[in-house]
């Protein structure tokens, strides 16, 4: 177990994995560690704090450290002002964590860095221990994986390497207990911040204590959300106040070489129980020498004038000596915390010339150590050195610094940092050269950053720069930032220019058009975003550009409803990506003539050929996101050539692409789960969409929705389905396109109409299948249309049960099309009465692994045989139809066949199939039984997802149900529970 650094509070972070160092930095750092190394060792002891009047709410957290050794972790969030003691709480907690024998993270904020995404949780890279060591790796591999990419499949590293700490994170937990701090939590950036709440979330069922410390007054709303988190989650919010008189003057005690005398204890009260506020007051009256011995103790010496509490860490620096006055000032253009090097650099002066300032400085409790670095001892003091500097001559300084950092190899994002804050000084000609050489790295890592350096080059003018390079890389960080609006008059703006160059008005068209399809996903944004992209000029563009023009035309033409002109594009690209040897544009021209093919043209085997075709593009692993899209399609497609058990395939080689990508597409997962659904495995469809079920009205919240609605109702759960229809009451189907998304929801509100006993609510709900231009956006229509005849003819209305039997794939009826065949062969025994070909019907959907269609075929055939006098042989079919329809939990509609079968004179009797198990190790399915057995014999989530080719986050989901079945909390449980019940290294049995 390696130790972990003790933690300073208020620290700039420093990131030294994305980029290359120099040799020249290497070998600088490794002769300047030798010295640092032993300044650090003797400030460590100087910057120990002795933790005073803080006894409750240290026995808080050592409760919460002793819950996580037993596998049950919590969230902690300490809430107090400046000072108050919040990172000296954890630190001690932070001690006692590592005596006890676990892991230490420990990450900090800074209201500067918070524009880089991750930046605080790129601090647990630079601890020491091994865990770091896998995490450095795991961030390099990620961002090396994906900035190839970057450019041509607009992949964000950003998410990808989120979830490659979260995942780092669980791995070091199934090795032993973890504490993970985020200090400073205010000024964390948003990704870092939803990163943390994640982890927070997975606490309870893992041994980890994620803590963090916000100050009270900053970023309140953000803050007042992970507070009201906490609480959903059992998390535990501690709010430092003031120390106790009592406490106060014995934390002044520890510093004093005497009793405090009652004017000394006046002095003191001033600073109102701020442990940093009294210990700065203590440091300047003995400076000052304003401290004597009195005959009650030490007393203020008369004439002393005291200062108010703000000018006090002020007034101290005044009494440094100049040099180490500028040195500090120096210091903090750096930054709070920052590495000797570095500032040997900045400051111009050696090594061996700044040692003794920088030992008087930690003598003097200004600097502390930081790990390998050094930081000031409070933001506090930070601030005030940071002030030294005059506003005039503070952007030159951080304008020499950013070139003296990019001279030694400094990462991008300190150099980008610096130049951020170097306002008008940082435009002169090597500024904007730096900005233009590293414009695509910049818009990767921090969108927002690289919209205020761009910004700045583009203002300068320079003629040296391609500036409309530049404006265009603008564009596309003001995407990424979701600053669409301007986006969208940028782009414009550059594409006015009488003199744009013909591959720069290619890159402006797809952006604007991305930037009008994200603004408004349906109706006018999509019809704007076509016109942009199919009236954009291809005279004199480069091959490689036309192609993926044309490419970004054929999505944007077809999802607007011009598909004659999206073929054409699509065609078009094709034979301009081969050309070109463009194989992103190429990829995706293929992905889009699979999607026409068959959604347009209802030919699902052309749609595959093409789909074969366009993954034969990918097989050298360059184009993972198109990879992914590809093999989500041909998933959409076996379903209607009900190559169900082939689609697997699929499904497995799209966990392995995402494993690769380290995110999941929604779009995928939103396909799998209802493949799923399809066949039956509905726990396991739920599982997918656990993660995606958040607040919005966007296209995958509504599939999400809709589908766990749609389980919901058939299982009879009230509470979730009406909950889940309330939140989509209000979305619109303006466009055949938006009905693509809302195809679960038109069924969800279909059996919750008929389940309240509104037959002609739920036919209306399913009326929009008929609609032949609705139709062709739905994954396969077919699904619905023996329901539609069902309830069609229920009401009485021969004529849309007539309309819905009518309907019939192109084509002969081949094995490519059995399916729908059979379906075609269910609503016609149905209109005719036929029940022989309602169990026709139904065998084929058992053969076909589709136990809802086979139910519902033999419920159907069963109230036809009822009517037609014969009983014997119509229980037999409810019974098989209520045996599936149980096997899937489909409570209500269990209850609709007996209701239906009671009203002709049959019943089932008091012997029926056995209900499912909701709870207890009997509720488990058999994934729930294989992940079970893999918690049991200590796999991490990552290990099992690897194991079971499933993604992280569903290997989380299927953990949290199986606690939630078994009323456990953490994963010990589960393995306690497996001993007793003879866990064998095959697996689990109920």
């Amino acid at each position: 177990m390696a130790p972990h650094r003790r933690p300073v509070p208020r620290t700039t972070n420093r990131v030294r994995t994305r980029h290359a160092t120099t040799p020249a930095r290497r070998q600088d750092d490794a002769l300047a560690l030798q010295p640092v190394r032993y300044l650090l060792r003797m400030g460590t002891s100087r910057s120990a704090a002795t933790l005073v009047g803080r006894a409750a709410e240290s026995a808080q957290l050592g409760t919460v450290l002793s819950t996580a050794l037993t596998g049950s972790g919590r969230a902690v969030m300490v809430c107090g002002e400046a000072g108050i003691g919040k990172s000296a709480l954890l630190t001690a907690c932070a001690d006692q964590a590592e005596r006890a024998g676990f892991t230490v993270l420990w990450g900090s904020a800074n209201e500067i860095e918070q524009q880089f995404p991750l930046w605080p949780f790129l601090e647990l890279l630079r601890t020491g221990n091994s865990s770091a060591g896998r995490l450095r790796q795991e961030y390099r591999a990620a961002v090396a994986a994906l900035r190839q990419h970057s450019a041509g499949a607009m992949a964000d590293p950003v998410p990808a390497v989120a979830e490659r700490l979260f995942q780092a994170v669980e791995r070091q937990c199934a090795s032993g207990p973890v504490l993970l701090v985020l200090d400073d939590f205010q000024w964390a950036d948003e990704m870092s911040a939803a990163l943390w709440i994640r982890l927070a979330r997975q606490a309870e069922q893992l041994p980890l204590v994620m803590a963090a410390a916000v100050r009270s007054g900053a970023g309140e709303g953000e803050v007042s959300a992970v507070l009201r988190g906490l609480e959903r989650t059992s998390g535990l919010t501690i709010r430092l106040g003031p120390l106790s008189d009592c406490a106060a003057m014995a934390l002044a005690d520890n510093q004093l070489t005497g009793p405090a005398a009652p004017s000394l204890v006046r002095e003191l009260s001033r600073a109102g129980g701020n442990p940093l506020h009294l210990t700065e007051l203590l440091t300047l009256l003995r400076e000052n020498d304003a401290l004597a011995k009195g005959p009650h103790g030490l007393e203020v010496r008369p004439g002393h004038r005291g200062l108010p509490l703000g000018a006090t860490i002020a007034d101290r620096i005044q009494h440094l000596s100049a040099e180490l006055r500028e040195v500090l000032g120096i210091a903090a253009v750096l930054g709070a915390e920052f590495q000797l090097m570095d500032l040997s650099t900045v400051s111009g002066r050696p090594l061996i010339a700044l040692l003794p300032l920088v030992d008087e400085a930690l003598a003097a409790a200004l600097l502390v150590p930081a790990s390998e670095r050094l930081s000031f001892r409070h933001h506090l003091i930070w601030q005030a050195f940071a002030d030294t500097i005059p506003a005039t001559l503070r952007g030159v300084l951080h304008r020499q610094a950013a070139e003296a950092l990019a001279r030694t190899g400094a990462p991008r994002e300190q150099v980008a940092s610096q130049l951020l804050q170097a306002d008008d000084a940082g435009s002169d000609a090597w500024a904007v050269g730096w900005t233009a050489d590293h414009a695509r790295e910049l818009v990767d890592r921090s969108p927002a950053v690289a919209v205020g350096l761009l910004a700045r080059a583009v203002t300068a003018g320079l003629p040296a720069v391609d500036l409309t390079a530049l404006r265009l890389r603008t564009v596309e960080a003001l995407v990424s930032s979701a600053r669409l609006v301007e986006a969208e008059a940028l782009a414009r703006e550059v594409l006015a220019e009488g003199s744009i160059e013909p591959d720069h008005a290619a890159e402006a068209s797809w952006l604007l058009a991305r930037a009008l399809h994200a603004q408004a996903p349906s109706g006018g944004g999509l019809n704007d975003a076509a016109e942009v992209v199919a009236a954009t000029k291809i005279d004199g563009m480069s091959e490689r550009c036309t192609a993926r023009l044309l490419a970004e035309s054929a999505f944007h033409l077809f999802r607007s409803g011009r598909p004659g002109e999206a073929i054409e594009a699509a065609a078009q690209a094709v034979i301009s990506g081969e050309r070109s040897g463009e194989s992103f544009a190429l990829a995706y021209a293929r992905w889009m003539q699979a999607v026409i093919a068959r959604v347009h043209d209802d030919n699902p085997a052309a749609a595959l050929e093409l789909s074969t075709r366009g993954l034969a593009l990918c097989a050298d692993g360059t184009q993972p996101r198109i990879e992914r899209l590809i093999r989500t399609q041909r998933v959409i497609i076996m379903g209607v050539l009900d190559e169900l058990v082939e689609a697997e395939h699929e499904i497995t080689e799209i966990r392995l692409v995402s494993d690769r990508l380290a995110v999941p597409d929604l779009g995928a997962t939103t396909a799998i789960a209802a493949h799923r659904f399809r066949r039956g495995q509905w726990d396991d469809a739920l599982v997918e969409l656990d993660h995606l079920n958040g607040n919005g009205h966007g296209q995958v919240a509504v599939l999400s929705r809709g589908l766990t609605a749609l389980v919901a109702a058939h299982r009879d759960d009230r509470t979730t389905s009406e909950a889940q229809l309330r939140l989509m009451r209000d979305h619109r189907l303006e466009t055949p396109a938006d009905h693509e998304t809302a195809q679960w929801l038109l069924m969800a509100r279909s059996v919750a109409a008929e389940r309240s006993g509104l037959a002609d609510q739920a036919l209306a709900a399913l009326r929009p299948v008929l609609d032949p231009q609705i139709a062709a956006f739905l994954a396969d229509p077919c699904d619905w249309l023996p329901i539609i005849v069902r309830l069609a003819l229920a009401s009485g209305d021969r004529a849309t049960a007539e309309a819905a039997a009518a309907v019939r794939p192109p084509g002969p009826p081949e094995p490519s099309t059995a399916y729908r065949h059979h379906t075609a062969v269910h609503c016609a025994g149905l209109l005719a009465g036929d029940p022989a070909a309602l169990v026709t019907a139904a065998d084929y959907y058992a053969s076909s692994s589709r136990p809802l269609r086979q139910a519902n075929a033999l419920e159907d055939a069963a109230e036809l045989l009822a009517a037609q006098g014969s009983p014997i042989e119509a229980k037999r079919r409810l019974d098989d139809a209520v045996a599936a329809y149980t096997g899937l939990g489909a409570v209500w509609d269990v209850r609709r066949a007996r209701a239906r079968l009671r009203a002709r004179g049959i019943r089932q009797g008091a012997r029926g199939p056995r209900v499912r198990a909701t709870s207890g190790w009997a509720s488990l399915t058999a994934t729930e039984l294989r992940v079970a057995h893999l918690v049991a014999v200590g796999r991490s989530n990552p290990e099992i997802a690897a194991e079971l080719l499933l993604s992280a986050r569903t290997v989380q989901s299927h953990v949290s149900r199986i606690l939630a079945k078994l009323s456990f909390r953490s994963r010990v449980e589960i393995a306690g529970e497996a001993a007793k019940r003879g866990l064998t290294a095959g697996g689990m049995t109920p």
